[in-house]
């Protein structure tokens, strides 16, 4: 199966667990308390985001394995994939061991003509989600891979739905999941409804 195909196989397997949520919280299909209904529903909006990131995490993972198996030399990869795949591997070259830790510039040079004596294959620790996967946190994880980012308004139209403004949309998702992942005040936030559910599911 092509990438192509992998990854419209991969949006239909994530559309349809959200949709299952959707389901099970918001028809009435299943006969949920009134308190439990409103446990899960809050709930529901990191179960949304867990999906999200894990897509973004399964998506990438399909491209590195087709750069991969097209077998193009590592010089000639883009240069930001080169870069984030050399730095995940040889990280003294970002924090270089200080004068007075020979042993470790003696460990890190060693690790240095080992990594360039083969040819490098792009692994799956390129990918750094950062547990947080926002508007710019996005567009940081496309530019590492060559890919070119979104915009605020990310079609020729402009980003309708829910709002006009996909970082701005993004953000209030975010905030959201994290006030509840981390066992903040959910008070402030806006109540889950189907309505709710169905904007940040989009």
């Amino acid at each position: 199966m092509d990438i192509d195909n992998q990854l419209l196989s991969l949006i239909e397997e994530k559309t349809s667990v959200l949709f299952e949520i959707e389901k099970v919280l918001f028809t009435k299909r299943y006969k949920l308390s009134k308190k439990h209904l409103e446990i899960f529903s809050v709930q529901s909006i990191a179960m949304v985001y867990a999906i999200w990131e894990g897509f973004i995490q399964q998506s990438f993972r399909l491209y590195i394995d087709e750069i991969n198996s097209l077998d193009i030399d590592f010089d000639n990869l883009c240069e930001q994939i080169r870069i984030n795949h050399i730095e995940n591997h040889l990280r003294q070259l970002k924090f270089y061991p200080s004068k007075d830790k020979k042993t470790k510039k003696v460990t890190f040079h060693k690790k240095l003509k080992d990594f360039f004596s083969k040819t490098p294959k792009i692994d799956y620790s390129i990918i750094n989600t950062q547990s947080n996967v926002n508007f710019k946190e996005l567009n940081n994880i496309l530019t590492s891979f060559c890919l070119i980012p979104f915009k605020e308004h990310w079609n020729e139209k402009g980003y309708t739905h829910p709002k006009p403004n996909l970082e701005e949309m993004m953000k209030r998702f975010l905030n959201y999941r994290n006030v509840v992942s981390h066992g903040g005040d959910i008070s402030s936030e806006e109540k889950v409804t189907q309505e709710v559910y169905q904007k940040y599911r989009a």
